[in-house]
């Protein structure tokens, strides 16, 4: 057969599987949107929730300060705040106390002109004698005010602008396309994903469709509509799916009820009723696809680029030198996931290093396990992801040698 038409042949399978994904993920993405019942959470409908303003000190009236022997230190200062933000507060001034505690003064100190964030709590008090639920024209409410942190805002910003700045810089055009990227994403996360989980949908099928239809447009965005970017996504979405078999297969053999971090228990106290093993398999799903594209992305481009390098080299050689590189990237990538959990854990692990029990009880726990089982399948599918990108790769890329 003519090596021309073969290419074209070639490419229109590639395209054809290109496309029948995404019409797949894109119908089942909008029928799930178009279809989602209303959700019925609301900040004011949630016992315990308080609102959040901004404020602006105004005076200190009084400060004490304090230093422990390990250099931490104590402020209390009695603040007066005038109320910034936009709503039924604004303009309002009010005196409220403040307990700081932090490694330096000027970490945990308000000084006058200072922004503050302030949560403001109504309570109501009914009179003695009234019973519970009954209406009473005599209940009083109160508002209590406390102060929750510093604004961060600015600092924020200028990281956040100094990180886009240099991406451009140095990316320029592919570096632009990645921050529309970046922004893609947390729109499809924040417009999609969570919302479907808080309308009860089933969080691993929302995550496992969302996240496929997210990297793929990330992926054509970044890498262009070409046979790369095909080949990228077939490996993308087949490791996605071997990783989302593990998590539900691992999460059931290992017992894991998705009950073992303290933000799971205060969802529940809310009185929102999601399945929090399916939350705990969505959360593997998504952190383990942030990684995946960088990996099947890297992985098919290699496998091109040392097809275009080496016309000669057969299948078997390409998938041979391709898994060296894939290897070699893989398991820095595997280190990395361990080791950014690890910093993120710390205090945990310090805690249960002092807590008096022998170490394979404490792995054992709800809480540590979740967290063994995350990483370990993230990486488990990893690293089925570099064979699996690699040999379709290595079959593509030679029949679209020049």
């Amino acid at each position: 057969m003519n090596p021309n038409k073969e290419r074209s042949v070639a490419r229109y399978v590639l395209e054809a599987g290109a496309v029948l994904a995404l019409a797949v993920l894109v119908t089942v993405v909008l029928a799930l949107h178009l279809t989602r019942p209303r959700i019925n959470y609301a900040q004011e409908q949630m016992p315990g929730v308080s609102t959040t303003v901004r404020a602006r000190v105004e005076k200190i009236e009084n400060e004490l300060q304090s230093e422990d022997e390990s250099g931490l230190i104590t402020v209390y200062q009695k603040l007066t705040l005038r109320i910034v933000s936009t709503g039924p507060y604004k303009g309002e001034i009010i005196t409220t106390d403040y307990n700081g505690m932090g490694p330096t003064l000027s970490a945990v100190r308000f000084r006058a002109g200072s922004s503050a964030l302030v949560m403001i709590s109504e309570i109501s008090l009914a009179p003695p004698g009234t019973e519970s639920g009954e209406n009473s024209e005599g209940v009083e409410k109160r508002v209590l005010y406390q102060i929750a942190d510093h604004v961060r805002l600015m600092p924020l910003a200028i990281i956040t602008a100094l990180f886009a700045i240099i991406t451009i810089a140095i990316g320029r055009w592919q570096g632009l396309r990645a921050l529309l990227g970046l922004g893609l994403s947390g729109l499809f996360i924040g417009g999609f994903i969570l919302p479907q989980i808080l309308a009860h949908r089933d969080p691993v099928l929302v995550t496992m469709v969302g996240t496929g239809l997210l990297i793929a447009a990330t992926l054509y965005l970044i890498q262009g509509w070409n046979v790369v970017g095909h080949t990228a996504l077939l490996g993308m979405l087949t490791s996605l799916a071997v990783t989302g078999a593990l998590a539900i297969l691992w999460t059931q053999v290992a017992y894991l009820t998705g009950f073992g971090s303290e933000e799971t228990l205060y969802l529940q106290a809310t009185g929102i009723n999601i399945g929090m093993r399916g939350l705990l398999l969505a959360g593997i799903i998504l952190g383990t696809a942030g990684v995946l594209d960088d990996v099947v992305i890297a992985q098919a481009v290699t496998i091109f680029e040392l097809s275009a390098a080496s016309p000669e080299a057969s299948v078997r050689t390409l998938m041979q030198r391709g898994m060296k590189i894939g290897i070699s990237h893989l398991t820095s990538m595997v280190n990395t996931l361990v080791l950014a959990y690890a910093g993120t854990a710390l205090p945990l692990f310090i805690l249960f290093y002092l807590y008096p029990e022998p170490w394979y009880l404490t792995i054992n726990r709800e809480l540590i396990a979740e967290e063994i089982v995350r990483t370990l399948v993230g990486s488990v599918g990893l690293m089925l992801a570099v064979p699996l990108t690699t040999g379709i790769a290595a079959w593509v890329a030679p029949q679209f040698r020049e």
